[in-house]
């Protein structure tokens, strides 16, 4: 598949057209980096990941991009790729890893419903330590300039100041501010941090009292219900069988809900499954379900010590 990714080289178009964006930084924001194993780091600096094999995106993430996607949101990573300056990898490198996480964000396929989900990747390949010419230098691509955002904003025809960034280092939301993100747009990720990671991340901004990406943004008794089904794909686990269990899991539902303002309108369960008639559209709805399986599986493996869904897609 040919990258769609655009390095500090390329020259962007113009756009008169503006409307909001979710910018977001890539490694350890929606894919693993950090806790990636030594292979992935054979010939390159610790933290340059250039290899795909190794583009794996993180829990929730996908179901995150989905919902924000649907709200109206334009969605752009920008990524420093200093490896490229430091001698570790070409361009080609960068592609294929996030040709790789743009297939995985699709899930597989080429587009969801006939398009993108992610708009456009930007990557910024110098660092003033490197090596390579001509990219062994600083340049305002690299965050924590903010010069991947503002070629977004012009190529794309998005406005910086009704947008997001999001991002586990501070360089990144330094990168947004630069730009003309608001400071208060700016959404730092990660186990020490007030938001643990994207879907934390996208829950606030879905609910934000600013409104949405969209044009316009629908009534809640509007918006068309979704049923959504979580259910065990084991036929040798009967996850609810217990009415404490099935207590708790309503009750997650329920909080999730009234925390994101979601309006349940019908909500059944049995032994096997939760099903949920839920007043957003269908990717916000996995967005939803993505939630809750993660805090329900959570709650059962610290009692249980097994999650409580089956290792896999459930819904």
């Amino acid at each position: 598949m040919q990258s769609e990714s655009i390095n500090a080289c390329e020259m962007p178009l113009c756009s008169a057209m503006t409307r909001a964006a979710i910018f977001l930084d890539r490694d350890d924001t929606i894919n693993v980096n950090a806790a990636l194993p030594e292979g992935a780091w054979e010939g390159v600096k610790w933290g340059d990941l250039l290899k795909p094999e190794y583009a794996i995106l993180m829990d929730g993430v996908r179901e995150a991009l989905l919902a924000l996607k649907q709200a109206g949101y334009a969605l752009v990573i920008i990524t420093n790729q200093g490896g490229l300056a430091r001698g570790g990898g070409t361009t080609r490198d960068v592609e294929a890893v996030n040709d790789a996480l743009r297939k995985a964000i699709n899930g597989g396929d080429e587009t969801v419903f006939g398009e993108q989900v992610v708009d456009g990747w930007y990557f910024a390949p110098h660092h003033a330590e490197g090596c390579v010419a001509p990219y062994d230098c600083d340049h305002p691509w690299r965050k924590p300039h903010g010069g991947m955002i503002r070629a977004a904003c012009e190529e794309l025809g998005l406005d910086a100041s009704k947008s997001w960034m999001i991002g586990d280092k501070q360089r990144d939301l330094d990168a947004g501010i630069d730009a003309g993100v608001p400071e208060k747009h700016t959404i730092q990720v990660g186990p020490n941090v007030t938001h643990a990671d994207l879907l934390s991340a996208a829950e606030e901004i879905l609910t934000d009292p600013e409104g949405s990406g969209s044009v316009v943004t629908p009534h809640p008794e509007i918006v068309p219900g979704t049923r959504v089904v979580l259910h065990s794909t084991d036929a040798e686990f009967v996850p609810m069988a217990d009415d404490r269990t099935r207590e708790m899991v309503e009750a997650v539902a329920r909080g999730i809900a009234e925390r994101t303002g979601i309006k349940i309108h019908e909500l059944n369960i049995d032994d096997r499954q939760i099903e949920v008639v839920i007043g957003v559209h269908k990717l916000g709805a996995l967005a939803f379900m993505a939630q809750l399986r993660r805090d329900t599986n959570s709650w059962h493996e610290r009692h249980f010590g097994v999650p409580l869904w089956s290792i896999g897609r459930d819904w």
